[in-house]
């Protein structure tokens, strides 16, 4: 295979953004470590590299997030690093994992029946507008204890503050700051009322919790429930829309998800692989540092580039083949501890790897599993509706359709 020389004009050109996949391959191929000169940005592509990157955190610091989500939440999680993220993560983490998020999954399943009670009448639906922006930010507020009268407006605070990432927006990056200290005051009496009197929900939980004899400040709970709606929202949002994309442009296997729901675990797995709604994670090097030979001095912008390496053609057969029954992946589970190849099977990265794994990756996958399921009872023969547009859009580190425009029969 015979490639030219990546340049850092490729990377930011329409054709990469459109498609970014062909690049990427070459990059894999011929510059692995590649330094983009027009953001100052080492890009990491290959899967062994970026394995080994999520593993580092000696080398390694997330402190670039308080730039970025920092900007608009203030401190979270997410910028910490060593004991302090190690603390703040234990506080939390116990409530989204396991027996403790059993007691949520009647909001996934009420919260799904609800949007699909409510689609337009006729046979087409827009997925994206009507069911994905909507069923991760109404189950995270009624998780939280939160009024349900309320879903719209904290789905304008969501969509606003996910605007407000945008580094280079200055207008953008002020609303969503806006929409966050509207959400913060909106949120403050409950936390105080739960300090006091305590419910079964999550903010009552969150308060409450300690870890190595800390809790949580106010600031830090109201930062992480704005933290908690972007993130949550956002990877769940775009992957419901991406999982059913691929699904509808592969008849065949749409049409084993449908007659086996147990199947949509399965491919939610594979799309997280072949089509991850987060194309990367950042970091910033804080020693020098070398992968495939490359050296990469300290004081760095790192980005770990997952969604090259998850179509890795030295790790997965065929990467840029969607099928929800490959072999060399493994189905139906995250691999938060590693990504070990045993029976020839490796984990996908779109959640990350180890201290810093994606705190809602099981929230995820069951408001994906358990919505699509209650969304195959409702529309029967689901299929692409005439015109539709499947085009993915690379915007602000995210890839997904705009829409999903479905037609189906009623039953």
């Amino acid at each position: 295979m015979s490639f030219s020389t990546v340049t850092a004009e490729m990377l930011h050109s329409k054709e990469h953004l459109t498609d970014p996949y062909p690049l990427w391959e070459q990059m894999r191929h011929e510059q692995p470590v590649f330094f983009d000169e027009i953001t100052k940005t080492w890009v990491l592509t290959r899967y062994s590299d970026c394995v080994e990157a999520f593993a580092n955190y000696e080398d390694f610091s997330n402190r670039l997030y308080g730039k970025t989500l920092g900007v608009v939440f203030g401190p979270t999680m997410l910028d910490k690093d060593g004991s302090e993220h190690v603390v703040h993560r234990r506080i939390v983490a116990p409530e989204f994992v396991g027996k403790r998020f059993e007691p949520y999954y009647e909001a996934i399943d009420r919260n799904s029946l609800q949007l699909i009670n409510n689609f337009p009448s006729g046979s087409i639906v827009d997925l994206v507008d009507a069911f994905t922006t909507r069923l991760p930010v109404n189950v995270i507020v009624d998780m939280l204890g939160m009024d349900q009268d309320d879903h719209d407006r904290f789905h304008t605070w969501y969509t606003t503050m996910m605007a407000g990432l945008a580094r280079f927006n200055s207008e953008k990056q002020k609303m969503g700051v806006l929409a966050h200290e509207e959400l913060a005051e909106y949120v403050e009496p409950i936390i105080e009322d739960r300090k006091l009197c305590p419910m079964d929900d999550l903010i009552s939980k969150i308060v409450h919790a300690e870890a190595s004899g800390q809790r949580l400040t106010m600031s830090e709970i109201q930062a992480f429930i704005s933290l908690l709606l972007v993130a949550g929202g956002e990877t769940t949002d775009k992957g419901i829309a991406n999982m059913w994309t691929q699904l509808l442009l592969h008849p065949d296997q749409l049409a084993d998800v449908l007659d086996n729901h147990d199947l949509f675990d399965s491919a939610f797995s594979e799309m997280m692989r072949h089509s991850p709604p987060v194309l990367g994670q950042l970091r910033y090097s804080v020693n020098e540092v070398t992968f495939s030979g490359v050296t990469i001095p300290p004081d760095q912008t790192v980005y770990i580039q997952l969604a090259s390496a998850n179509n890795d053609e030295t790790i997965f057969r065929n990467p840029r083949e969607f099928n929800i029954r490959r072999d060399d992946l493994h189905l139906s589970k995250e691999r938060k501890g590693g990504h070990h190849g045993d029976e020839g099977r490796y984990g996908h990265l779109g959640f990350g790897l180890g201290k810093h794994f994606c705190l809602g990756y099981e929230m995820a996958r069951l408001e994906a599993v358990i919505g699509s399921a209650h969304l195959s009872d409702f529309m029967k023969n689901p299929r692409l509706a005439p015109g539709a547009d499947t085009t993915f859009i690379t915007k602000n580190a995210t890839r997904s359709p705009l829409k999903v425009l479905i037609e189906y029969d009623r039953p």
